[in-house]
């Protein structure tokens, strides 16, 4: 269909105020900046509903709290009282009272959202929600889909809520897990003409045979697009990877604390944005204190569904750089990790002599005489090639021995994580 729609139009229309802080959040959370939105073209293909609500919100965050106010607008009330809400912890009804007193001292016609349920709902689409799931102590299972009302572990028996103290009526889980969802964060970069623009960079970007200066142009890469052809011919495809290690947030003021963030990372774009910050999303926070150590892919339970759905289902998102809409899938390419944190992720296990995942068997590593402990001292120099100055180093490296054997074939594509 061709010729702007009304929801879209309004982005073009709204004037050039950069001072309005609230339309600057709409725009942080958009990836945009103003300059950008007032120079881009008219919408030539009506956007889906997704984006419709979000052009909606963006012409809020202009729009007067009555006609002829100059300092508040809809955006800007509701989120001064959002912040006052949580500052304070006010509940809901205590929200929904202060409301319905402002109401009746505002003018007549006043645009102010009647109660914190259509507040909320008219935040939505800035998609900045999260999930809060139950999960157990122990981390055997998570109390989510067919598991939701269960009461304790069907693994260890371990009970989902604390004891009940007082007369409160409340259950307390022992264990939560925070889960922000990615698609809506992913939809996102298209619908900014900031970001849409190189979200096919990795497809359109000039090469240089023998010079690798994005994972595109690595093996790993090519192969993936060899077998996966269908999502491969779409450029606009979204390419991920996934890194998570463990850290003390109380460190050095506390005892040990096993805390994982879980970040995905946006391959698609050039390498100068995508090791940006605001481009590394976090998906999770597993919670300690301890580790969950092979376990964790129960953690990672969520985030698997939603990859798996963004593999198969197919999202239907609105690009604005090229004005139409789209189906976007998107695959989880490989992950990024130290060794212990890889073999968790894998499940391989990464002690002893067969620690090594792509040698395996045919390793060279041997074992302490008095310690007893594995050790693959001088075995990197199995992987020079042969003309290397250090490959045949009897003097500086291991009991004069020279490494003859060839190099083993490293297949990149073994650490990817395809679903």
């Amino acid at each position: 269909m061709v010729g702007s729609t009304s929801s879209a139009s309004n982005v073009h229309e709204a004037p050039n105020d950069n001072t309005n802080p609230y339309r600057n959040m709409v725009m942080d959370a958009m990836r945009m900046n103003q300059g950008n939105v007032n120079q881009c073209p008219l919408v030539e293909e009506e956007p889906n509903a997704d984006a419709a609500r979000f052009f909606d919100l963006l012409k809020d965050s202009d729009e007067p709290l009555w006609d002829g106010c100059t300092n508040h607008s809809k955006l800007s009330v509701v989120a001064q009282v959002f912040t006052i809400k949580s500052d304070h912890e006010l509940s809901e009804a205590g929200y929904d009272k202060i409301i319905e007193w402002a109401r009746r001292i505002l003018l007549e016609g006043n645009r102010l959202k009647e109660n914190f349920y259509a507040a909320k709902s008219m935040m939505k689409p800035l998609g900045l929600g999260y999930q809060k799931i139950n999960m157990c102590p122990n981390f055997c299972m998570l109390y989510y889909i067919e598991n939701a009302e269960m009461t304790e572990c069907m693994i260890c028996g371990y009970s989902r809520y604390k004891p009940r103290t007082g007369r409160g009526k409340t259950l307390v889980a022992y264990k939560k897990l925070r889960y922000v969802p990615i698609t809506s964060r992913l939809q996102r970069l298209f619908m900014s003409p900031r970001t849409a623009e190189h979200m096919t960079w990795h497809q359109s970007h000039d090469t240089v045979d023998g010079v690798m200066v994005h994972p595109s142009d690595g093996e790993a890469w090519k192969h993936f697009n060899s077998v996966h052809p269908n999502f491969s011919a779409e450029s606009r495809n979204v390419c991920l990877g996934l890194c998570t290690d463990e850290f003390n947030p109380f460190w050095p003021f506390a005892a040990p604390y096993s805390c994982w963030p879980v970040i995905l990372t946006v391959y698609n774009l050039p390498p100068g944005m995508s090791m940006r910050l605001e481009f590394m999303f976090l998906s999770m926070v597993i919670p300690g204190p301890s580790n969950p150590e092979r376990k964790i892919d129960v953690s990672l339970h969520l985030l698997i569904d939603e990859l798996t759905q963004l593999w198969s289902s197919r999202t239907l998102t609105y690009d604005i750089a090229r004005k139409q809409n789209f189906v976007m899938r998107a695959a989880l390419m490989w992950t990024i990790n130290d060794f212990p944190a890889y073999g968790m992720l894998s499940g391989w296990r990464t002690h002893g002599k067969l620690a090594c995942p792509y040698c395996m068997e045919n390793n060279k590593a041997f074992t302490l005489r008095n310690g007893g402990k594995t050790s693959f001292f001088d075995y990197h120099r199995h992987f020079l090639p042969h003309n290397h100055k250090y490959r045949k180093n009897r003097r500086d490296f291991f009991v004069g021995r020279v490494e003859k054997d060839v190099a083993p074939r490293v297949y990149l594509v073994k650490n990817c994580m395809m679903l």
